[in-house]
């Protein structure tokens, strides 16, 4: 029994060895040396998902705003077999989607260092 663990104790151990090894002659790329050009090409792939993020949070917090109202109404109509939480839970998740998408931006612009009024993955603006 120890036999077995000990080979594979020793195939775990090669199996290391071979991905420290082939590791260490990258440097440049396990470190990121010549990342001058990254954030630009980085910014330039992600907007385009991030403004659909965007747009999905609107929709479905808007969604979820007005089924808490609904809920709200429904509580009123009948308290007994409607508990107040599930709208104020409904309302909750419903905003915090809305200001997701502005949280997004004062994000990135924070990362970027040029903290402005304006957020970059909103496609409303007020």
């Amino acid at each position: 029994m120890t036999h077995v663990n000990t080979r594979k104790l020793w195939l775990h151990g090669l199996l290391m060895a071979a991905v420290v090894a082939t590791a260490l002659p990258l440097p440049d790329l396990a470190f990121a040396q010549l990342s001058s050009a990254a954030p630009l090409s980085q910014n330039n792939v992600f907007n385009p998902i991030l403004q659909l993020l965007s747009y999905a949070s609107y929709v479905i917090g808007g969604v979820l705003v007005i089924a808490g109202v609904m809920k709200f109404k429904h509580h009123a109509e009948n308290p007994t077999n409607a508990p107040l939480a599930h709208g104020f839970s409904r309302v909750g998740a419903g905003a915090a989607l809305l200001a997701l998408p502005y949280l997004m931006g004062l994000a990135n612009s924070t990362a970027q260092g040029t903290l402005t009024g304006q957020s970059h993955f909103n496609p409303f603006t007020f």
